[in-house]
């Protein structure tokens, strides 16, 4: 017997909308992955594909859609998917013949997603399931098909599965998390100088990741074993009757590696420093477990570190400025904010990364175009704020004093090797009561 997808019942609306409007759509479908069942949460139509100059025609079939410009979409998606929400499939929806020849294109795709965009964050855990659906509705005859297929097995075929229609996000749990990272400082590899700036991060603090994915985590202060319901089917009871969404505070503790004791002598092109901490966000369905909770909050904690550092690093590339050859370089780039907004009507919220020079309205217009949700500037939650002048001044001080302090000691035990080092800092920089990010970069020959 195949999977159950279950269908939240405002998505069937959408598919209803479509008939008698659109020629064809394609698009990726958004919502939860667990053990029994999949969630469908929205669909989010993709982009329309605009050729390279006035004079290139539109894609006139789904088949004639480019598959980069649709894995572009789903990268750009997971983004802005909190803990627990994913891009589990692709949906098509036109007449049958279209369809039909579209079949290998929909199988292509899931795989695609899965290597290109979803790899990076699920390569720090081991137990994620696999599946994905393709989802395909008939503008005749209305007909929906619905298949599996396991994307760990580049062989595997798609397998029917069952569809249900259920109201059930406004019973999902909340689950939050501030993820500490104080006073972390990593190397990057000298193999990595001449690589791009996001390379350098990701290679740096890849055990930082790690440790978070195996991290022991409490709900409400109290240590669940994982196979322990979240909520108690007497509360869950109470809650469907209610349909309240409730919240948990999930707390990470995380253990360092001690086993390289001796210290090692690594040739360096650069050190990066994190200080701070950082608010995560995830949604679990009713019947989730301790365990399926954790591993959500975790995969948003690492997610959102892996998108914030992308979001960030692309925008230095591009506004990145010719730099005079000089003896000490010094760069501050403040990091985009993590804001939340509602999936639709339901609890659930989505996010987006806005920079200080960009305002909601830009920021909802991205939402619209990549998510086709239309939320208000009141209903975004700024959980976040941008450091201020004095604490990005004071990150900088202390790093050109330890850098100085660095280059002292490094002249001290090696005169005469010509050795060049390059101090990083980047600091993750989250109060109480104000929550920002700052990344510095501190250059400095010797």
């Amino acid at each position: 017997m195949g999977r159950t997808v279950i269908i939240e019942e405002c998505v069937e609306n959408y598919i209803s909308s479509l008939y008698g409007i659109h020629k064809w759509q394609i698009g990726l479908i958004i919502g939860q992955l667990s053990p029994q069942r999949d969630y469908v949460l929205h669909l989010a139509r993709t982009p329309e594909q605009t050729g390279d100059s006035d004079g290139d025609c539109k894609p006139a079939a789904i088949d004639d859609i480019e598959n980069n410009w649709i894995v572009e979409h789903a990268h750009q998606v997971s983004r802005m998917l909190t803990g627990g929400l994913d891009v589990i499939g692709v949906f098509a929806f036109g007449p049958m013949d279209m369809l039909t020849k579209s079949q290998a294109k929909l199988r292509q795709l899931v795989f695609s997603i899965q290597k290109t965009v979803q790899h990076k964050a699920a390569s720090y855990f081991d137990d994620l399931i696999h599946s994905r659906i393709l989802l395909q509705i008939c503008s005749g005859t209305k007909k929906i098909t619905c298949r599996t297929i396991d994307v760990s097995d580049q062989r595997a075929t798609p397998n029917p599965a069952e569809v249900k229609y259920q109201s059930f996000s406004s019973k999902w749990s909340k689950l939050e998390a501030s993820l500490s990272l104080t006073d972390g400082c990593f190397d990057v590899p000298r193999k990595l100088e001449t690589s791009g700036l996001n390379k350098q991060i990701m290679s740096s603090i890849h055990k930082t990741l790690q440790s978070i994915s195996s991290a022991l985590c409490t709900v409400n202060g109290e240590l669940y074993a994982d196979d322990q319901t979240l909520v108690s089917s007497e509360k869950s009871g109470r809650s469907s009757q209610a349909s309240s969404t409730q919240t948990f505070k999930i707390d990470l503790f995380t253990e360092e590696s001690c086993n390289n004791m001796e210290p090692v002598d690594v040739d360096t092109a650069a050190s990066i420093r994190i200080s701070g901490s950082m608010c995560c966000q995830a949604y679990v369905h009713q019947k989730a477990t301790a365990g399926e909770a954790a591993q959500a909050i975790k995969y948003d904690a690492i997610r959102c570190f892996l998108s914030r550092c992308e979001v960030l690093c692309e925008d230095v590339m591009e506004n990145q400025e010719e730099k005079p050859n000089r003896e000490t370089f010094f760069s501050t780039w403040t990091s985009p904010q993590r804001v939340f907004v509602p999936l639709g009507s339901g609890p659930v919220k989505v996010c987006d990364y806005v920079f200080k020079d960009e305002t909601l309205k830009e920021s909802k217009e991205r939402i619209a175009e990549l998510l086709g949700i239309e939320p208000k500037e009141e209903d975004f939650e700024c959980i976040e704020d941008f450091p201020d002048v004095q604490t990005v001044r004071s990150l900088v001080e202390e790093m050109e004093t330890e850098s100085n302090e660095e280059i002292t000691e490094s002249e001290e035990v090696q005169q005469g090797l010509g050795k060049r080092v390059i101090g990083a800092v980047v600091g993750i920089v989250v109060a109480v009561v104000a929550a920002g990010v700052t990344f510095l970069l501190g250059e400095q020959t010797g």
